[in-house]
């Protein structure tokens, strides 16, 4: 049978049709099963692919399901490092799922006797298995299916709904086994051959959805709600036999089950149902044991607390197990170590070729899954450009006519908190945008980036990745009042502080910015430690004028794009619904508004676009030779978001009057010649903007 590349770059080597009755709902989705020969050695050939969608990949034990370390859920993982392990090891690879994923676990095996749960899923709710991403789980008896999907970041599923028995749901806080990875049975999990792409992943739909959400929990008011980490309770129930609390014991079987879902808070569901497997009355049911701990997130009754469990094991003179000392620490657990180091992994030309380009988050300024620094005097505008560019990001609107990168952001406004809401009604108004909707968060509680002892650092990442999921943008406003009692002066505080902003980096997949001031003197750029600039991917500076009118801001770093000319902004003021003041004046604040925008790098793959003042002119009047100076006014206002004062202002100081003063000027790859003309002899006759090609 012919080889073939699936959408994975993965060969296929061919499939013939099986006759058992697990397989025939995969069929009927037009899935035949591979060919199947037991294997010993995993392979992941298509492991950037979850890099290339922002997903970790995690060490599971060798030819098992489960991750080989303690907290994995909270490691921050380097992925060269991760398949550097499971090469040398031959250890399996998880995939660890962020909040706006989820994965449809199909078990064949569970499916109630002469029903396909997935067909029925699919065809109840519109679930559009073809345009997903899918891989052929390794199981050689019983193969099973994982589905790719996309869910909003904010919506908490159950595991799975009732009535389709058989299919789960796992997302943020769950991992599953990465193809390349072997089945404890000898098969091999691999993507099937018509899958589509892994960045291609569709959205669950809404109803599925909203069927699968979870219940909010109640807040329990009980001491010992939540007290036991999932780890925990597998060591504590180890001490209890299963075939105690049987079929024939569903009582007891029951209050235990409460008592460790309330001792857990919820999250112990996998090791209960783990253990409960241990009993042969139990076998082959978790999904129906699963859904029983489901329905306990409705449940308000706190009657069954961790006292339940305590009683259940003093009647076995057990106890609840202590918690595991290395779970304060981060560190890495080998699984049968055969070196005392990781070997340092190399890139060949190959590997470098393959690296994914830089993209642009806001063309010519920030670049995506960056750290980067904007700074300036005191009241110089700083946080008003750092507010401007986190709306237009959350909004998916262009940032004065340069198309950005949207997605979710979180403004942690350590200084100033209280004059940002009028800032954000300012902006709303002055776009004519409602932003009730805008993925957009603010944190003004405190948080110390560069304390010796985390300082609450994990705490607070972990809070973020939960509650909030993957963020494009990260704003610190500002570093002195994030960085309590450190020295900015000192290349080890400083240290520390940059190690947090990357930690944020890479558990959000954000770019970070942070707010800094510059030094006593402007000239030596932002105030502290050297070590603050070389760490760096982008700095940006903020000037006021001496008139408090207008800023300028200028990129004095961008490590992988060259840096454009100064860009120059005017503060204007907006007026805001509400009451007057003592002078009678309404509320207001202040947005910003371009005056000259030049154009945008390029250098990321084309994504910026010619945007400027004059590649405007040089787009409008590159056909006829001329364009009215009244036209381009007009596009500047609505291409460029500039009033029509500051688009006059603009014309004027960056187009010449007469051919001999003519700007050279580029615009789609090509140059031009523009200068302005009156039409009559009069001051007062109207202008044109001439545009010639220069050679």
């Amino acid at each position: 049978m012919a080889a073939h590349e699936n959408a994975h770059g993965v060969l296929d080597r061919g499939r013939k049709v099986t006759t058992d009755r697990e397989t025939e709902p995969a069929r009927a989705h037009g899935v035949n099963d591979a060919e199947r020969r037991p294997v010993d050695t995993p392979s992941f050939e298509a492991a950037s692919d979850y890099r290339r969608v922002r997903l970790d990949l995690i060490p599971l034990r060798r030819r098992d399901k489960m991750p080989a370390d303690k907290r994995w859920q909270e490691r921050s993982y380097d992925q060269g490092e991760v398949l550097e392990r499971a090469r040398r090891d031959g250890l399996n690879l998880g995939v660890r799922l962020p909040a706006d994923v989820v994965v449809v676990d199909v078990d064949p095996r569970n499916f109630p006797a002469g029903r396909d749960s997935l067909a029925e899923l699919a065809d109840a709710f519109g679930l559009p298995l073809a345009s997903a991403p899918h891989v052929l789980t390794g199981n050689q008896s019983h193969p099973g299916h994982h589905f790719y999907f996309r869910k909003p970041a904010g919506a908490v599923l159950l595991d799975s709904v009732e009535g389709f028995e058989g299919v789960e749901f796992k997302s943020l806080g769950r991992q599953v086994v990465a193809p390349g990875s072997v089945h404890p049975t000898g098969g091999l999990y691999r993507w099937a051959p018509d899958s589509p792409p892994l960045h291609d992943m569709p959205d669950l739909p809404a109803r599925l959805v909203e069927a699968a959400r979870r219940p909010d929990r109640p807040k329990k008011q009980a001491a010992g709600a939540g007290e036991l980490t999932p780890e925990q309770l597998a060591k504590t129930l180890e001490q209890l036999d299963p075939c105690d609390f049987g079929e024939k014991q569903h009582d007891r079987w029951r209050d235990l089950m409460m008592a460790c879902h309330f001792a857990t808070n919820g999250e112990g569901r996998q090791e209960f149902i783990d253990w409960c497997m241990g009993d042969g009355d139990y076998r082959g049911q978790e999904w129906k044991v699963g859904r029983r701990w489901d329905s306990l997130h409705a449940d308000r009754d706190e009657a069954v607390t961790t006292a339940t469990l305590q009683m259940f094991l003093q009647e076995v003179g057990g106890g609840i197990a202590p918690p595991d000392a290395a779970e304060d620490f981060d560190v890495w657990d080998e699984v049968e170590p055969i070196e005392t180091r990781a070997r340092r992994r190399f890139l060949n030309v190959n590997d470098l070729k393959a690296l994914p380009p830089p993209r642009w988050l806001v063309p010519g300024l920030l670049v995506e899954d960056s750290v980067a620094a904007i700074y300036g005097a005191p009241e110089s505008g700083k946080s008003f450009l750092a507010l401007d560019i986190a709306m237009a990001v959350a909004g998916g609107v262009d940032w004065h006519g340069r198309r950005v990168t949207d997605g979710g952001v979180l403004y942690v406004a350590a200084e100033g908190a209280s004059g940002l809401g009028k800032r954000v009604r300012a902006w709303e108004i002055d776009r004519g945008i409602d932003v009730g909707k805008f993925p957009l968060w603010l944190d003004h509680g405190e948080i110390n980036l560069a304390a010796e002892r985390d300082g609450g650092v994990r705490a607070f990442v972990s809070d973020v990745v939960e509650e909030l999921g993957p963020l494009r943008l990260v704003v610190i406003d500002t570093l002195n009042q994030t960085a309590a009692g450190a020295d900015e002066n000192s290349a080890k505080d400083m240290g520390r502080y940059i190690a947090s902003m990357k930690r944020i980096r890479d558990e959000t997949g954000a770019t970070v910015v942070v707010v800094h001031h510059s030094g006593k003197d402007p000239g030596k750029g932002m105030r502290g430690s050297s070590s603050l600039l070389g760490a760096m991917d982008t700095t940006v500076e903020v000037i006021r004028d001496k008139e408090m009118r207008a800023i300028t801001v200028t990129v004095h770093k961008q490590k992988d794009a060259e840096r454009e000319p100064p860009m120059r902004f005017n503060l204007e003021r907006v007026d805001l619904p509400g009451e007057p003041d003592w002078n009678g004046r309404p509320p207001s604040s202040l947005v910003l508004r371009p005056t000259v925008m030049v154009d945008a790098a390029s250098d990321f793959g084309g994504e910026a676009t010619a945007n400027g003042l004059t590649a405007l002119a040089c787009e409008l009047g590159a056909a006829g030779g001329t364009v009215k100076a009244s036209e381009l006014l007009d596009a500047a206002t609505k291409r460029l978001g500039m009033s029509k004062s500051s688009a006059q202002r603009a014309v004027a100081d960056k187009i010449p009057e007469g051919r001999i003063d003519a700007v050279r000027a580029s615009w789609d790859g090509r140059h031009f010649w523009l200068w302005c003309e009156r039409v009559g002899k009069h001051s007062t006759a109207p202008k044109v903007v001439h545009v010639e090609a220069a050679s």
